[in-house]
């Protein structure tokens, strides 16, 4: 949490912007990013140059500041209100969550005592009215559950596998009010037929989960709800089609289940008026003796039998069953999935702007107004039939998993996760790019997620 000063400010130097091309103290040095400290006014400035003036450039300089100070500063908020970079609003949006991302201390493993930061940045803020304390409240809720998702990221399996993820979850959301938590176990995935998932489990040691976090925040529009469904791959070796001898980063292959969870989550302490779920499909994809062999045929739960063409296709799966479940036993008005799903949408998009297909171009609409308020980059991708034709092309069962005949893998993923939605609106996002950049866990499309719900709010 960003310690907050409403119209008083504290001891600590005040920190400003210097922006070229507007009038600041001649004392302030000229040199991009630098910070400028004059003691005896108790006051800093940063100088941003004409090229780094955008509400990026705030967040990326914020992001890395925590760590790279050598002064409590308090930061006057309306000092970096600039045509360019963002109105009141906005500025303080992008420094808050910024400074709550550099800030946090996740899952580290260490012998050495950790040292306590001497140093604070702090906010200061020259109004003190009711619309601002509820916009920082929101802020507090929101970049808490931003970095508990990347908390849970960043930790490797034999410290979150899939039994451990499921309990973590249901242990840290027991004492939200209105927050209903269901933990699945693997004879229970059994009765529900949820084939495709346990034949991902086939080659684990540990059992399969599946947990569906509810909150009723509308009980007068109980048909308007929302369900995120997540993958939640604890590790991904590939299975017996394996990814060989560099894994770096599949760890973080369980990202959207957790992004889902702490999505509802935040929404249930905002007490926003939405019913949303998070469906969280929870195992490792790992190789023993009788782990799943390419050419594989499974039944769904949806009844649909699949050829598992390619075994390190598994997060399709998966969510298949995910997506099944949501709209059989929820019937939600939406769903959307979560997930790091593909290599050709990093090709496609990089680590910038993670990929979203819809079945309704009024709900993207929203879902693009939702991205830019919280400030995250997205992009929509195409659905057509012609990228179903390796889905449908399977000589032994309804569907295949994958199929080189389609180039475009991205968008094959989600013409077969389509195929499990029972016709209900469907939003999928693939963060295989943005999930972690670097090996940095990024709580990707949290804030996102949260707004969209935020939007449709009745």
């Amino acid at each position: 949490m960003i310690k907050v000063n409403y119209n008083n400010k504290s001891s600590a130097l005040v920190l400003k912007a210097a922006y070229e091309g507007i009038v600041f103290p001649n004392w302030v040095g000229k040199k991009q990013g630098k910070i400028t400290t004059n003691l005896a006014q108790n006051e800093a400035y940063i100088f941003f140059d004409e090229k780094h003036q955008s509400l990026d450039e705030i967040k990326s300089y914020f992001k890395s500041l925590p760590e790279s100070v050598n002064y409590s500063y308090q930061v006057d908020v309306a000092s970096f209100v600039h045509p360019q970079v963002g109105n009141y609003n906005e500025v303080l949006k992008a420094i808050y969550c910024s400074l709550a991302f550099g800030s946090a201390k996740l899952f580290k493993k260490t012998n050495q005592k950790e040292e306590k930061n001497k140093t604070e940045v702090s906010l200061y803020l020259d109004r003190n009215d009711k619309e601002i304390k509820q916009e920082v409240k929101k802020l507090e809720i929101l970049t808490k559950a931003i970095n508990d998702t990347r908390n849970l990221q960043i930790m490797p399996e034999n410290f979150l596998n899939s039994e451990q993820l499921a309990s973590a979850i249901a242990s840290d959301f027991s004492s939200i009010p209105n927050l209903d938590v269901k933990v699945l176990t693997k004879k229970e995935i059994e009765q529900l037929n949820m084939g495709l998932l346990l034949s991902v489990n086939k080659g684990s040691t540990h059992e399969p989960r599946v947990v569906i976090v509810t909150y009723n925040g509308n009980k007068m529009h109980k048909k308007d709800h929302i369900a995120i469904v997540g993958k939640g791959i604890t590790f991904d070796t590939g299975g017996v089609n394996t990814k060989g001898y560099h894994m770096e980063g599949m760890k973080y292959d369980m990202s959207g289940s957790v992004i889902a969870a702490y999505v509802v989550k935040a929404l249930a302490q905002m007490k926003a008026k939405v019913n949303a779920s998070a469906i969280m499909c929870i195992t490792d994809n790992r190789i023993n003796a009788d782990a799943s062999l390419p050419e594989n045929v499974y039944q769904s739960m949806s009844g649909k039998w699949v050829e598992v063409v390619d075994t390190d296709a598994e997060g399709r799966l998966v969510l298949a069953d995910g997506i099944f479940y949501a709209a059989e036993k929820l019937k939600p008005s939406t769903i959307i999935d979560v997930a790091t799903l593909t290599g050709s949408i990093i090709v496609a998009l990089g680590n910038t702007y993670s990929g979203i297909w819809s079945t309704n171009d009024d709900k993207f609409k929203v879902f693009a107004q939702a991205a830019q308020n919280a400030q995250e980059k997205v992009w929509r991708m195409p659905l057509h039939e012609d990228y179903n034709k390796g889905n449908k092309g399977s000589k032994v069962a309804d569907l295949a998993s994958w199929s080189s005949r389609v180039r475009v893998d991205s968008s094959q993923a989600a013409m077969f996760l389509k195929e499990f939605t029972k016709d209900i609106d469907f939003i999928h996002c693939d963060v295989a790019g943005t999930a972690d950049v670097a090996g940095e866990p990024q709580g990707v499309l949290v804030a996102t997620l949260v707004e969209y719900a935020l939007l449709n709010q009745k």
